[in-house]
Formats: C-alpha cells, sequence, structure tokens
C-alpha cells in the first residue's frame, strides 16, 4: 500500500491576493480530481469580499467540501496556524505531512509594515516597503520569523514545509525552523501572482519518496511551470538536518572575514557584485563566498570559504533557477544591506532570530562595515 500525504495550504488572502487564493482554490479543486492526496485548505479573505470570515476546507476528487467557519482570524496570530496544523493533522491523518504557508513574503525583514515609517538604525540613504509572511490587513499583523517558529511548533511532524511566497528562501529562515520539519522549500526571489503549480503538485508528487525527493520534486514543478513564461524566478529545497553544520561554518568564516579584511571598500564592491533578490538587502549567500575568493584573495580565508561552500552544497537539496537576473541565484540567500543602511526595527528584530544568538560573527561583520564609516 502506497504511503498516504495530507497536504496543509496556510491561506493568508486578507490583503490583495485574495483574487489570487480564489484562483489557487479553484485549481486546487480541478487537480484533486485524480489524486489521492487529502488537501486541507484555510482561507482567511480580504475584508472587501462577500465573505469575511476564514473557512476551512477539504478537497478530493473534484470535491471542495467546506468543513469549519472560524468567524474572523488573524493570520498573523501564531495560534490560528499552529491549531489549523493540529486541528488538519488529527482529522486527516497520514503517513506523511506537507504544510505550505501562502501569502506575501519579504524574508527576514521583521519590521512592523503597518506602523508606518519607521526609524532607522544607521544613517539612511532610502526606504523599502517590506513585510513578513502571512500578513492580514484586517487585524494589521503578521507573523515575524520567531512567531512562524513558535506557531511549527507542535506535536505534529512536518515532512516538508513549503512557501507559496516571495523572498522566504532565506539561511535564518531555515536555521529558525530546522526543528520543525525535515525539508523547506521556498523562493529566494519574488513569486510571480500564479504562486505554485498545484494541479501538477496533486496529480505527480510522488509520496512513496522520501522528505528530500518530494522537495526536489516541489522544485522542479515550480521551474518546468515559468520555464517558457519568461520569468526570473528560483526555488530551493533545504536539508534542515545540515543547517546547523553550515551556520557554524559560516560563523567561522565571518570571523575570520573581519579579521583580516582592512579594505572596507573592496568588501562593498564585492557586496555589490552579489546577486541580490528584491531589495539589495539579500544576497545569494554561494555567490557572496565565491566572489571573495575570487576578487580578495585572502589565503588565510580560503579553507574556511571552501568548507562553509561544502556544507552549503549538502543543505541545498536540489535549486532552480530562470532568467537572466538570476544567473547567479545558487539556492539561498542571507541578510546584509548592502546599498542602504538597516532599518532600527528590521535589524534589531534580526539580532533576536536563533542564528543571530548562536553564531553572532555574521552580524559582528555587518556592525563593523557601517559602524566604521
Amino acid at each position: 500500500m502506497n504511503p498516504t500525504l495530507t497536504l496543509l495550504i496556510y491561506m493568508a488572502a486578507d490583503n490583495n491576493l485574495n483574487n489570487a487564493a480564489e484562483n489557487d482554490l479553484e485549481s486546487l479543486r480541478q487537480g484533486s480530481y485524480s489524486s489521492d492526496i487529502d488537501v486541507i485548505v484555510q482561507l482567511d479573505r480580504w475584508e472587501f469580499v462577500d465573505v469575511q470570515e476564514t473557512l476551512r476546507y477539504h478537497i478530493k476528487a473534484g470535491v471542495l467540501t467546506e468543513i469549519k467557519r472560524l468567524g474572523e482570524t488573524n493570520a498573523g496570530d501564531p495560534l490560528v496556524l499552529k491549531n489549523f496544523i493540529e486541528e488538519s493533522a488529527q482529522a486527516y491523518p497520514s503517513d506523511k505531512l506537507m504544510v505550505v504557508i501562502w501569502s506575501h513574503g519579504s524574508g527576514v525583514d521583521d519590521r512592523d509594515f503597518y506602523e508606518g515609517k519607521r526609524e532607522l538604525y544607521f544613517v539612511p540613504k532610502e526606504e523599502v516597503e517590506e513585510i513578513a509572511i502571512a500578513f492580514d490587513d484586517s487585524a494589521k499583523d503578521f507573523l515575524d520569523n520567531i512567531e512562524l517558529q513558535k506557531a511549527l511548533n507542535s506535536s505534529v511532524k512536518i515532512d516538508v514545509l513549503g512557501f507559496d511566497a516571495c523572498l522566504m528562501g532565506m539561511f535564518e529562515i531555515a536555521y529558525q525552523l530546522k526543528d520543525n520539519a525535515q525539508v523547506v522549500v521556498g523562493s529566494q526571489y519574488l513569486e510571480p501572482a500564479t504562486g505554485w503549480d498545484y494541479p501538477r503538485i496533486l496529480e505527480e508528487l510522488n509520496s512513496e519518496k522520501s522528505a528530500h525527493d518530494m522537495g526536489q520534486q516541489l522544485v522542479q514543478f515550480y521551474a518546468d511551470y515559468y520555464e517558457r513564461a519568461s520569468y526570473d524566478v528560483t526555488q530551493s529545497a533545504y536539508n534542515l538536518a545540515m543547517v546547523e553544520h553550515v551556520a557554524k561554518e559560516l560563523d567561522s568564516f565571518a570571523k575570520v572575514l573581519r579579521e583580516t579584511i582592512s579594505d572596507r571598500k573592496a568588501l562593498k564592491y564585492t557586496f555589490l557584485s552579489a546577486q541580490m533578490f528584491g531589495q539589495s538587502d539579500y544576497i545569494d549567500l554561494v555567490d557572496f563566498v565565491k566572489k571573495v575568493k575570487r576578487r580578495l584573495t585572502i589565503e588565510v580565508l580560503e579553507p574556511y570559504a571552501d568548507a562553509l561552500l561544502a556544507s552549503l552544497e549538502k543543505m541545498i537539496i536540489f535549486n532552480a533557477t530562470l532568467g537572466h537576473r538570476m544567473r547567479d541565484a545558487h539556492g539561498v540567500s542571507i541578510y546584509f544591506p548592502s546599498e542602504k543602511r538597516p532599518f532600527k526595527e528590521t535589524f534589531e528584530m534580526y539580532e533576536k532570530l536563533d542564528f543571530s544568538k548562536k553564531y553572532p560573527n555574521w552580524i559582528t561583520l555587518i556592525k563593523w562595515y557601517y559602524l566604521i564609516t
């Protein structure tokens, strides 16, 4: 007997993605005709539509069934997400579980989007308008990365955690969630509004495979979906069992780089030459390390760079990139505000992440980079 799979989709669409949510709900229904996967969707819609409460659906064999009305919920409340996962996994038990968080995303930028203009940590050049993930316009709330970890820290074992959202393919997020799933799938760059290819996922995702293999399939489906559409896109699958090892190597690399670099301008040009995503605060970690080796030629740093690259290769299960603008995207990004100075709230929230607290040398490098000017 083939192993069973349940797919949970947390659709935080109480925002301007409401129409995209309706489209994906229909594509899930159509894709479910020949699928054995139980799909549970919790949909929180925008306040400007007819249905102003959160609905939970079960989708299978072409039938979309409303199974629960929850009233108006706050998609940015970690307890709402946690309850959805635990209740759905209990109601539809299976051998394997995949959870997808569907919404806007902005990686590690956890500042409060709804508070308006934000204070700057250092002297600024410009502002950006970004948010975290699963933001709720009615509640004026969202899930920051610490809250996301709390929501996923449940009694339920998640095999694959996916982000159908922008900019979530970041190392710090993978580290924050390293104990909450086996594999994470996410995009380093902005996602098109059409998102994931759910009909193909339901029809072709092989639940007999390992979580690693399913993660690779999801990345390939995404790449195939956009191959003919002339989009610049990325998608990656990460082995969370390797994240701690990468963090140690990254911490050592950042420490030696900080201790040996004397030319800030050379480091600046190296950062600016690295692949960036959406906003210039996020750079491709693999591309950056390779360019540090090539451009700075610091002999004592080379073994640390090589060790970091080797560990990243083991962590990144599979990566797909399309488009000329993404030509140097290798699978995982990291925070470094390379053109503008950090915003106070973003930077202070970043300092609270597990990676920053346990391995401080990366954020020490960032502080040195700005404070010496």
